[in-house]
Order: C-alpha cells, then structure tokens, then sequence
C-alpha cells in the first residue's frame, strides 16, 4: 500500500473502502468530518477505483493530511472488499476500528454514542447497533424502489453484555435477519487481530457475515437501540448488483449463502467451538442445497407467495402498513436525525 504515516495515534480508526462511487463519497467523508467525538482518523482505501472517487479521495486527504489518509493497492490492483478493509485497519492506529462505506453516512453523534458504551463495557469485543436502511435518500423526495425507511432488528437486550457466541446464534437461527450492518460496528482492535480480520477470500458478498461470526464466536459483544448511521439502497450498490445477477437474494436461497454456510461449517470446527445450537441451524440451513430439485421448486412457491404479499400490501394505506408492522413486534427504535 501506498501512503505517509498519520502522526498522534488517535482512540478510533475508520475505515472507508471504495471502488468508484464518485456519485456519494464526499457525502460520506463529510459525515465523519462532521462527527461531535473528534479523536478519530480516516483512512481511505482504494480498491482499483476508474472513476471520479479516487480524486474525490486524494483532495479530502490533501485538505486533512494530518487525519485523512489515502492508500491504494500496489499497481491500483482490485483485491476485494475484505482485503481492502483489511489493508485499511493495517494502515491506522487506533484502540478501536468504525467502518464506513463510501455511499453510506454516520449521523454527527454516531461516534460519542458508541464511545460512551465502550467505556462502560471495556471487556467487550465489539459493538453494534441497527443501521437505518435508507431507502428515501433521493433529492426528489422519492423513495427508491418505493420501499419505506426501517431499521434492523438485533433480536438481543442492549447495553448488555453478551456472552460469546449468543450473538453469532442469533445470526443463524434469523438467517441474517439480525445482523448489524458493516457501518454498525465498533470493534476493539486486539480482538480485531486476535480472530485474523476479514477473510480475503471473500472478495464482496458474504464478507461482513464472515467477520462478524468470526468476532462473535470468539468475543462477548454489546448491542445498542439506537439507529446512528444510514445504510443507502441504490441500483449500484453491491448487493443489489449481486440480486440483478442471481448470486444472492435476501428473501430465500441463492449460492452466496451456502458458500458462507459452509465456511462457518468448517471454521466452527476448526476452532472447536462445540455448540449444539449452532451446529444443528447450520445443518438444517445447509440442507435444501444438498437436495436435488429442492430450491428450483421452492423459489417458485416463494415467488408465488411474494406476488400475492406485494398485492396484498398495494392495498394497504402506508399508515396502516406501520401500525401493522408496530403490532407484530418491530422494534421502536428512535432514530437519530430524522
């Protein structure tokens, strides 16, 4: 990697990776230079952008040379999200690591928040909270996809401790359903290197699962109530290329998950981490793609109960549709700023 060495090591390193994305970038540095807990540094990684973000980049590091750096991959090579995330963690020096996506923002408090739960719990690995995924981000007032804004659900107490791996149960028994976003995350950095990082074999998909069972395997965690950052929905972005493309969808199954799957398989043993629990979710959940013709069938008895959802869900004033959602149990999570 390329780049001068920051100078005070400060208490937070955040960690922006991006591969082109001019479009949202300066957005996304702005609401780290906008955060009220100021002893952070920024390093920005480039994973072989060919747009307009890789000066995008380089002019925010000039302008803040003593807390913004930029690094990129040797020849401007493409690694992959989790080497590039790694190589950023490897070129700061804070206690703590907060990662950022370059099309996603923190809200100014993001940062304080956090802070104040890692000096009451200092014995935790990480800490997460629900990230607000973003769906009316666009200046025309409309939403993309026409979706509502919602919050994610962590399905655990907050400002807890929570012993290892409670947290990586919760992840497989919802099948990603609690999962906090990569944006989301407060993680210690000697818990950090005590678990290796990212998986550089995972180079997009999968790869935040991948780290954060590998943390809550390993390390009791803390989770909190409150939505401090926005994760942005947008035709662009990596998972809603991966869901044009077949390779993943959130809502049943697809190959993304049972490569995950069986990685978790073979990295629970081999750290012998001997949980019944989360041995047998993984079995089950690994099953329909060890069955000839099971998903074929069973993508089209979802398509045909989604079809017959969205219709039903067409009908129903937005209202409505909030108030249903409040009595089955979502959340009320206050969301900061909005």
């Amino acid at each position: 990697m390329t780049g001068d060495p920051l100078s005070t090591p400060p208490l937070i390193t955040a960690v922006m990776i991006f591969r082109n994305g001019e479009r949202f970038i300066a957005e996304a540095i702005e609401s780290i230079l906008a955060q009220t807990f100021t002893d952070w540094e920024l390093v920005l990684v480039d994973d072989g952008s060919w747009d307009g973000a890789t000066a995008i980049a380089q002019s925010y590091a000039a302008a803040h040379s003593g807390r913004i750096r930029y690094i990129e991959h040797p020849d401007h090579a493409n690694l992959g999200m989790s080497a590039s995330r790694n190589a950023g963690v490897a070129a700061g020096r804070g206690q703590y690591i907060s990662f950022l996506d370059a099309d996603d923002i923190w809200l100014p408090d993001r940062l304080e928040k956090f802070v104040e739960v890692s000096h009451a719990f200092p014995q935790a690995g990480m800490i997460y909270g629900p990230t607000l995924y973003w769906y009316s981000w666009a200046d025309t007032g409309a939403n993309y996809l026409g979706r509502e804004d919602e919050a994610g659900n962590m399905h655990l107490p907050p400002r807890q401790l929570i012993p290892a791996p409670t947290a990586l149960r919760q992840f497989i028994l919802t099948s990603g359903g609690s999962l906090p976003g990569i944006c989301s995350l407060l993680v210690r950095r000697d818990a950090y290197e005590a678990i290796g990082g990212f998986e550089p074999s995972f180079r997009g998909l999968y790869e935040d699962q991948v780290f954060l069972s590998k943390m809550t395997a390993a390390h009791d965690v803390v989770v909190i109530d409150e939505v401090l950052d926005y994760y942005r929905q947008h035709a662009s972005s990596c998972c809603s290329q991966a869901i044009a493309t077949g390779a993943y969808d959130p809502g049943t199954w697809h190959p993304a998950r049972a490569g995950y799957l069986r990685w978790l398989q073979g990295y629970l043993s081999s750290i012998g981490l001997d949980d019944p629990v989360l041995k047998r979710a993984v079995v089950q959940q690994l099953r329909p793609y060890r069955v000839p013709g099971y998903i074929p069938v069973a993508k089209r008895v979802v398509r045909l109960w989604r079809g017959l959802v969205r219709r039903a869900r067409s009908r129903v004033p937005p209202p409505l549709r909030r108030r249903i959602r409040q009595m089955i149990g979502r959340p009320n999570l206050q969301v900061q700023g909005s």
